[in-house]
């Protein structure tokens, strides 16, 4: 699965790391994850220095407006994004202004920066309590 991802409760945090290609199915499935577990107002860091987004226009503005759905729920937490290189960097900020949510998002080229940024600093000792894969959801014939 290219989205492995932990919560801490208390701290009321989400850390994500990102591996190979992420397409539409990955970042709805990490969303709806989100969702039932309740996390959407969490601060979220996703580590996206071992993968590259595959998303077309279309994609980018059904997430988008998935999105912004979620944002009907309830105030959204804000996201970090580590990006190691220029393409994923690209990609990320382009894929941040079709969606143009109201939750602060920044990307950062480090681990360090996105987590202060967060000013999230967990005490000594304190892990993630869960650690999840996006769950793989069954092909639907005619899903779009």
């Amino acid at each position: 699965m290219p989205i492995v991802w932990g919560v801490n409760h208390a701290a009321r945090l989400v850390s994500a790391k990102a591996t190979g290609e992420l397409g539409r199915t990955d970042l709805e499935d990490f969303l709806d994850d989100l969702v039932a577990a309740a996390t959407l107002s969490y601060r979220k860091v996703l580590d996206m220095g071992g993968s590259r987004l595959a998303l077309s226009g279309d994609d980018m503005v059904a997430l988008g407006a998935r999105v912004r759905r979620h944002e009907a729920m309830g105030p959204m937490g804000s996201v970090a994004v580590i990006a190691s290189s220029d393409e994923v960097y690209d990609q990320v900020s382009l894929f941040e202004s079709v969606v143009d949510a109201d939750r602060p998002l920044k990307i950062f080229r480090d681990a360090e920066m996105a987590y202060a940024w967060l000013t999230v600093g967990l005490p000594e000792g304190i892990e993630l309590s869960e650690t999840r894969r996006a769950a793989s959801r069954p092909a639907v014939a005619g899903a779009v």
